[in-house]
């Protein structure tokens, strides 16, 4: 029952130690820590030592403290090395059950502390190594690497810290039953837990403390420690720690012959037991019940209850008895499997060293044949690749040719368009001056707009020059998302509306839609649509039309940009998409686009 409590109340300072976890912050550290090939190793080691804080024992937690180590040993960060060690060996003791590996890391942790005086993280490692070595029952190590956590805590003045220690080292002594120290060592730690109200600590060193009492036949004190614990156990339905102290509270009652307070509390640790469905706090229940019915002269009960108990014992020590033996079974077969990979990794062996051997004397001959004939195949060898050399340069010329030209029509097409914008600016700056000057500030802001407009028209011819580059470069890659396409239009018709009204050229928009969701590339769409509306308003005479109409098929979205503009003649429609060729000088009546599949979502 002792050892029962003791590990309770030392899984609980376990989890008190524990700085709060948090998945997503550990998820946001690996994430940059696989996106960012530019951090430092300092940087790594903060990182991933962020993320282990922040992680439950999982599959990569082992693989990430080796990766801290390494990190570490990079930048020399003594630091981030104890805690690469102090992490693994931890998490050896207290999940993966491999005590002597969690042991040797534990202590070797111990040792990077002490020799770079790291004071907080010394306290850390001897207070875990106390647990490790609380595992194994050596006791005497217990207490020295408590007593020298307790120190180094006490250096820093961290009380929390040097009240966990102190209550696992009442513990020690309670499981030694050295009762008085450890009643001594549990009231202190409780005045600390009292100032900061850590109700679950004080529950569990209240229940300590009662258990010790009424070791002592302090039937009262013990009462009063027990009820106060079970209390505040019941309160935050803290089932594992409410059963012993039931337990407890029960064979207290019996010292005092209060024998149906007593059955009370028995009968509560059962029915906690089969609530938590713990078959071993089921036995200590059903051995509480035995007692007390005896106590009271029930003993067909009391019978009754040690046969149940009897019963759950013998088949945990055989369901114990069948898992060693499985253990063992499973220790032999890997060992007949070891052994059976060794034999075939012999015979693999041999084999190799026989293939390896014919391998080098039909290499050996092959050798000699390639000898003989390379000297009749290199002639030919070397015509044949000086041939294709001669058309590979002869087809990079022309390559090269086609791709100046088109580059050179292109720039002369920019530069004839952006003549006209940056002269029109170059006035219109002028103009504004001169009103600026004679105080013609309404006039002003008109010409303000103007000045805007033609600023956005060079910027969407900047634009196109720049997506023919990236399209030269084939580097563009559409990018499928989902956007309001009659919202992209009417963005894109307000900055043409200027121009349209400077040329007294009417231009609407024509959809059966308010709202149109698509799945494409909206900048594609964008530059299609600022293009056809940029050359249809280019090409039409004053007083004339433009009309941007919408229209769904199946599952495409059609485009139209209507206009009565000069329109192009057979042979300038067939050399239209050409850059070499001659450049047509207008843009046809009507345009009509459909855009590659474009699913479209809702339509409102």
């Amino acid at each position: 029952m002792r050892r029962l409590l003791f590990l309770t109340i030392g899984l609980f300072l376990l989890s008190s130690a524990i700085i709060a976890r948090s998945r997503s912050v550990a998820d946001s550290c690996l994430h940059i820590l696989n996106s960012d090939p530019k951090l430092s190793s300092l940087e790594k080691c903060e990182l991933l030592l962020t993320s282990i804080h922040n992680l439950n024992y999982e599959d990569n937690f082992l693989s990430l403290t080796n990766l801290l180590i390494q990190e570490s040993g990079k930048c020399q960060s003594n630091y981030h090395l104890f805690y690469g060690y102090y992490e693994k060996g931890q998490c050896h003791i207290l999940y993966t059950g491999k005590t002597k590996e969690g042991l040797s890391l534990l202590l070797k942790s111990l040792e990077i502390a002490k020799s770079n005086q790291l004071t907080l993280e010394e306290g850390f490692a001897s207070y875990m190594l106390s647990k490790a070595y609380f595992q194994v029952k050596n006791y005497s190590n217990t207490k020295n690497f408590l007593s020298n956590a307790i120190d180094k805590f006490s250096i820093i003045a961290n009380q929390q810290y040097i009240a966990s220690s102190r209550m696992e080292l009442g513990n020690l002594y309670l499981i030694q039953n050295n009762l008085d120290s450890a009643k001594r060592i549990y009231q202190t730690a409780q005045n600390y837990y009292l100032t900061i109200n850590n109700t679950q600590a004080i529950a569990y060193l209240k229940g300590n403390i009662g258990n010790i009492q009424m070791q002592e036949n302090q039937i009262d004190s013990a009462r009063f420690n027990l009820n106060q614990a079970i209390e505040i156990l019941e309160a935050i339905q803290d089932l594992q720690a409410l059963i012993p102290n039931y337990i407890i509270a029960s064979k207290n009652e019996i010292l005092a012959n209060n024998f149906t307070k007593a059955l009370s509390f028995a009968i509560k640790a059962h029915k906690t037991a089969v609530k938590e469905n713990n078959p071993e706090r089921k036995q200590h229940a059903f051995e509480q019940l035995m007692k007390v019915h005896e106590a009271m002269g029930n003993y067909q009960q009391a019978f009754d209850y040690q046969n149940k108990y009897l019963h759950l014992r013998d088949s945990l020590i055989n369901i114990e008895t069948v898992t060693q033996m499985a253990n063992m079974r499973a220790d032999f077969e890997i060992e007949q499997k070891e052994l059976e990979v060794t034999q075939m990794a012999e015979a693999k062996t041999l084999m190799t060293r026989i293939a390896i051997l014919a391998g080098i004397s039909l290499f050996m001959v092959g050798l000699l044949l390639i000898i003989v004939y390379r000297d009749a195949r290199r002639k030919k060898t070397l015509n044949k690749a000086l041939l294709e050399n001669q058309a590979a340069l002869s087809e990079s010329k022309k390559a090269l040719e086609k791709a100046s030209a088109s580059k050179d029509r292109l720039f002369s097409i920019i530069s004839h368009d952006l003549r006209g914008p940056m002269g029109t600016l170059s006035g219109l700056s002028q103009l504004l001056t001169e009103m600026l000057k004679n105080n013609q500030v309404e006039e002003a802001g008109e010409l303000n707009d103007s000045i805007s407009d033609t600023i956005r028209q060079i910027e969407f011819l900047l634009n196109n020059l720049l997506h023919w580059s990236i399209n030269q470069q084939n580097i563009y890659e559409p990018r499928n998302e989902t956007f309001d396409l009659i919202k992209l239009t009417r963005s894109i018709l307000k900055m043409y509306d200027q121009t349209a009204k400077a040329k007294q050229i009417n231009l609407a928009l024509e959809s059966p839609f308010e709202r149109l969701k698509v799945q494409s590339d909206s900048n594609s769409w964008g530059t299609i649509i600022r293009n056809l509306i940029n050359n249809a308003l280019k090409f039409t005479h004053p007083n004339g039309f433009v009309i941007v109409k919408f229209a769904l098929s199946k599952n495409q979205v059609v485009l139209e940009v209507v206009d009565n503009g000069v329109g192009m003649s057979p042979e300038q429609i067939d050399c239209l998409f050409s850059f070499t060729g001659n450049q047509p000088d207008g843009v046809p009546t009507m345009k009509r686009v459909r855009a590659w599949d474009c699913h479209w979502c809702t339509t409102l």
